[in-house]
């Protein structure tokens, strides 16, 4: 079992514009606008991409450490008891 603090609970946007140099790669305005977003919850089945499931953790505290299953079941965590007595499915 591998246990992430993350303190954030939506994606980081990153803008192709902004990349140094990318305005000399590309000139299309529409090229330029894209955005990638990027997992930050840890929560993403498509990481390094974010696929929406941050919107899982709109209800953690922050500061609190939380385990999530494999299907995005969370639970918080509040000893190292609590983590030795998790179930298999929050393995993976």
């Amino acid at each position: 079992m591998r246990v992430i603090r993350h303190d954030r609970n939506h994606p980081f946007a990153l803008k192709m514009r902004e990349l140094p140099g990318f305005d000399k790669l590309a000139s299309d305005e529409k090229v330029l606008n894209y955005e990638v977003h990027l997992c930050a919850c840890g929560l993403s089945r498509h990481k390094p991409f974010c696929d929406g499931s941050h919107a899982k953790t709109s209800g953690e505290v922050p500061g609190k450490l939380y385990a999530y299953t494999i299907d995005g079941k969370g639970r918080e965590i509040q000893t190292t008891d609590d983590l030795k007595a998790l179930p298999n499915e929050y393995e993976g």
